[in-house]
């Protein structure tokens, strides 16, 4: 999708959604996972990790539920990769219990 002459979901920025299940989340793109075609943000205030398949995030931003906020400090963006890996890694140990 491209929005601003730029192609959209970029690294280190952030999204805000505006309606929906998610409503008043702030998602930063964290991975781009190509074999499943999905995207995976960290959630912001509450650090989860969301999986928005690519075709979504697209009609997303297309429809105005989400909104490009703004491209975040680097050393910001070093803190949330760590905390989507940490939480990611958490959310593994869960499901193969």
């Amino acid at each position: 999708m491209i929005l601003f002459k730029k192609k959209h979901p970029r690294i280190k920025t952030i999204y805000a959604i505006t309606k929906g299940a998610y409503l008043g989340e702030m998602f930063v793109l964290i991975e781009d996972d190509k074999s499943t075609k999905e995207y995976g943000f960290l959630s912001l205030p509450d650090m989860h990790v969301r999986r928005v398949p690519y075709d979504k995030f697209e009609l997303g931003i297309s429809s105005k539920i989400i909104d490009v906020v703004k491209k975040i400090p680097f050393e910001v963006y070093k803190t949330c990769v760590k905390q989507y890996f940490k939480n990611k890694s958490g959310i593994s140990k869960e499901t193969n219990k």
